[in-house]
Formats: structure tokens, C-alpha cells, sequence
């Protein structure tokens, strides 16, 4: 079974630390004929699919009937499973309830809310759209029209926003109905307005010691409401989390459609324009990928999640890690461990895993 990734690049505003391929103009029907298209000519037409996301920018602010037809096109050239995870991420200003009734009825099974805060003068500085009560409400309104699986972001590192001011915006949006949570940290892009801001303002975020507070009491607030940190931003009570999502972390298959939507497919990557223009045009980049590749990815995504990486998969593609001088000083310190042939790292070290990762790559 494979993932497929739809990328919907619209958005009603930019928000000021956003460098994502989203765009606040452009002519949907021309952009969702040419997706079509590509769904159409792809070369794995046929095969078995288990989870859909649709992804953005913010795909509830264009027309449902676009959302519904993309779906048909896929199930029309793809072998999609019945019990299939459909993910779309919205707005909550753009999530009324009756579009909410409709994501549903079409077979949508999962949404995710980009709330990063609870705050309504952080949400105003962000650029943010909606604010702390149409936040709630979305949510109760998914509830409400049964979906079981609600996602929602939250956003570490903001302006003004203390550890158990984050702490308990969690808690409420777990109130209100989230069964998921995805958390960033807060990263400022060269070339964003956010960025400027911090050039000329040095102080203007918490420090790197005061975001790694905030997300450890997250982390044991999340625990305390049930939830388990299944990926190293990712938190879900037990059985809602990311199918889709975790389809990347464990290197399997999967096909992106869309501006800039990125494809791996046995040993090709494939990344489409960026811009309408280039998109429209069918340029893509490719990437042939060989074994050091491959087992620098296992381990790199194997180790940011619970789902580990096979040590006879990573042997096969030529690398004995076993023989790599801090496997044995990290197996020994409990920084990770072996369980039935596969190595993972333990949830306690997931706040600094990159230095782990660097460690035992070859």
C-alpha cells in the first residue's frame, strides 16, 4: 500500500513565518485541471492506496467541489482501500460546519486544524486569520459531524507565550475534542518577514534554552492527557495517529501530486515546480537514490519516531552498524535499543535525536 500527497498551494494571507510553495493568488480551476492531469498520466496509476492528504497552504479555503473531484480522480486511477485514512488540513476560519458535513460525506476521515496558538494577539502578529473561539469551534464542529481523528498544530516558540501558557492551550484544545497534536518549534526562514523581524529585534523570540522548556512540560502535559509521542513533534491518543505521516518516517512508497509535491517511488525521488509557471510546464527535479542514501534515510526517519529501523535492511545496503564505535557506547547509556531486530531511540533522548542520528550515520 502507498501514500499519496495532494498539495493545494492557496491561502487567504501569508503568514509571516511561512516560506511553504502556498500562494494567496492564482486561478484555481487552471491549477486543479492540471493536477487532474498529472493523476491521470502517472505512471503508478493502478496502485494499491491506503491514506490520501490533502495538504497546502490551506486546502477549506477553495472549493469543495475541487477537493471532491481530485478525490474521484484518485480512486478513479488508483486502487484505493476502503478503509483508507483521508486527511485534510484546514483553517479554522475557512472549516465552517456545513463544508466540514461536506468533507465527510465525500469520505474524508481525518482533519487537521493549523491553530499554532490560542492567543488571539499572537495569532494577529503570526497573520493568523481566525482567532481563539473559531479555533474551539472548528473543532467542536468536526466533532460534531463525526470525525473521530482531529489533528490540530501548535506552535513552541512564539513571542509571549509561556511554557504554562502552552501547556495549557493544549490542554484545552485536548478538551475540545483533538485526538492529535503536531508542535514545531518555531523556525525563522531567511527571506520571511518573521525573519526581518528578528534582524532587527535580536530579542524579539525566547531562547533556544527557553523553547526546550516549553516543549518538555508540553511533552509531560500531552503524557498526563493520555497521548503518546509517537514522532518527535507528534503526540496522539492510541490508535489516531498519522498513517499517512508515518508511511514517510518508515521509508515506504509514495506519490505527491501538486506544486512542489515530492514523490519516492523504489529508487527515484521526483519533486515538482515550484512555481504555477514551472508546475504547469511539467518540470520536476529528479533524484536517482543508492544505498548510502537509502540507509542514511532509515536511520534518520526510523530514528524520529517509535517505529525504529530494521538493522538486517540497513546490513543489506552494505553498512554494519554494529561496527560503528558509538553503537555499542548509545546501546550501553539506554540512549537507544534493540527490540526484535529493529534499533530504536529512546523517547527520553527524542529532544535531541539529530545528534544521535549523526552518530551512527556511516
Amino acid at each position: 500500500m502507498i501514500g499519496i500527497y495532494v498539495h493545494v498551494p492557496f491561502c487567504e494571507s501569508k503568514c509571516i513565518y511561512c516560506d511553504f510553495a502556498s500562494f494567496v493568488c492564482g486561478e484555481q480551476k487552471i491549477y486543479f485541471d492540471c493536477l487532474r492531469q498529472e493523476i491521470e498520466k502517472c505512471e503508478q496509476k493502478g496502485q494499491k492506496v491506503d491514506t490520501i492528504y490533502f495538504g497546502g497552504g490551506t486546502p477549506s479555503v477553495v472549493c469543495e467541489k475541487y477537493i471532491a473531484d481530485t478525490l474521484g480522480y484518485i480512486r478513479k486511477n488508483f486502487d484505493v482501500s476502503k478503509n483508507s485514512e483521508i486527511t485534510i488540513e484546514c483553517n479554522p476560519n475557512s472549516a465552517s460546519l456545513e463544508k466540514l458535513k461536506f468533507y465527510r460525506s465525500i469520505g474524508i476521515t481525518r482533519v487537521s486544524f493549523g491553530v499554532q496558538s490560542l492567543n488571539d494577539k499572537v495569532l494577529k502578529f503570526l497573520g493568523r486569520k481566525h482567532n481563539k473561539k473559531e479555533a474551539i469551534s472548528a473543532i467542536q464542529y468536526a466533532k460534531k459531524v463525526g470525525f473521530e481523528n482531529i489533528s490540530a498544530d501548535l506552535i513552541v516558540g512564539l513571542p509571549n507565550v509561556s511554557s504554562s501558557m502552552l501547556c495549557s492551550h493544549a490542554k484545552k484544545l485536548v478538551d475540545a475534542g483533538v485526538t492529535h497534536i503536531s508542535s514545531y518549534m518555531l523556525q525563522v526562514e531567511e527571506g520571511t518577514p518573521l525573519f526581518k523581524m528578528c534582524t532587527e529585534n535580536p530579542q524579539l523570540l525566547p531562547s533556544e534554552e527557553e523553547c526546550a522548556e516549553s516543549f518538555s512540560k508540553l511533552v509531560k502535559t500531552l503524557q498526563q492527557c493520555g497521548f503518546v509521542q509517537y514522532e518527535v513533534s507528534n503526540f496522539a491518543r492510541e490508535g489516531n495517529e498519522s498513517k499517512h505521516n508515518l508511511k514517510y518516517w518508515s521509508g515506504e512508497n509514495y506519490l505527491g501530486f501538486g506544486l512542489s509535491a515530492t514523490s519516492t517511488f523504489d529508487n527515484k525521488r521526483w519533486t515538482n515546480g515550484k512555481t504555477f509557471k514551472s508546475y504547469y510546464n511539467g518540470e520536476r527535479e529528479v533524484e536517482l537514490l543508492g544505498n548510502r542514501e537509502k540507509i542514511e534515510e532509515k536511520i534518520m526517519l526510523g530514528l524520529r519516531c517509535y517505529l525504529g529501523f530494521k538493522l538486517e535492511e540497513i546490513e543489506k545496503l552494505g553498512y554494519k552498524l554494529t561496527s560503528n564505535k558509538n553503537f555499542q557506547t548509545l546501546l550501553e547509556k539506554g540512549v537507544i535499543y534493540e527490540s526484535e531486530g529493529k534499533i530504536h531511540i529512546n523517547p527520553k533522548f527524542y529532544s535531541v535525536n539529530n545528534q544521535i542520528i549523526t552518530k551512527l550515520l556511516p
